[in-house]
């Protein structure tokens, strides 16, 4: 498996959605992706029945909320390296 930047994704993602897609689309399947991490913890906590749960669904639910906020960034033209440094590095100094 090959190591992948927040750079090379942010440039796949924006080759692959800068025509096909509008932010507004993209943020709407962030919070659909978002949604289905919920329904997996609050199956294993016991606050949601019939859920499938294991670590296998949660990782691919949490890749798609990655995959979302890294596209939204790439057609925004957002450095998301350059901005997580920064904040990390602000947020440690308070």
């Amino acid at each position: 498996m090959k190591d992948l930047t927040f750079r090379q994704l942010q440039d796949y993602l924006l080759e692959h959605y800068q025509q096909s897609r509008t932010e507004e689309g993209l943020f709407m399947k962030l919070v659909e992706e978002v949604g289905e991490v919920a329904e997996v913890l609050n199956g294993r906590s016991g606050r949601k029945e019939g859920v499938q749960d294991s670590n296998e669904v949660l990782a691919k639910e949490l890749a798609d909320i990655i995959h979302y906020t890294v596209a939204i960034a790439a057609i925004n033209h957002i450095d998301l390296t350059k901005t997580i440094f920064e904040k990390d590095k602000k947020a440690s100094i308070n």
